[in-house]
């Protein structure tokens, strides 16, 4: 099932733009420290109020995905919002910055009232960096 999203017309600022990108994306460092790292609190989040959300297919995800993610590909996600905690930040991400998934599945949720963030750059830039990976056996 393909969900069609309608996009809005650009009707605010630059600086106003910008401003929302930041607030609402997550770089990798910033969700390293809070789930590797165990840092209580970063961005105003603590860890434990978050659930990262990878949004690619069952396949990518059983190749490697990042820790304590759960995988509900986009296409699934309409039918699945009700199994996901309203208390939480979910964390969308999938494969790279060029990626539309995890921007499509933060819209989303936030039509339907979830805390939502993006992972900047996807799972690619987390293994860019190095960062730890696991893999469905």
């Amino acid at each position: 099932m393909t969900q069609t999203l309608e996009v809005k017309p650009l009707t605010i600022s630059p600086v106003d733009y910008f401003s929302a990108k930041l607030a609402y994306e997550m770089t990798p460092w910033t969700l390293k420290g809070l789930v590797i790292d165990k840092n209580t609190t970063a961005c105003g989040l603590k860890a434990d109020n978050l659930l990262i959300l990878d949004v690619r297919s069952v396949d990518a995800f059983a190749l490697g995905h990042l820790p304590t993610a759960i995988n509900i590909p986009l296409a699934d996600l309409a039918g699945k919002l009700a199994t996901l905690p309203k208390d939480k930040t979910l964390v969308t991400y999938c494969s790279n910055l060029t990626c539309a998934l995890a921007p499509k599945a933060a819209l989303v949720l936030a039509e339907k009232g979830f805390k939502v963030m993006e992972l900047s750059g996807g799972i690619a830039t987390w293994t860019e960096y190095g960062f730890p990976v696991e893999k469905k056996a």
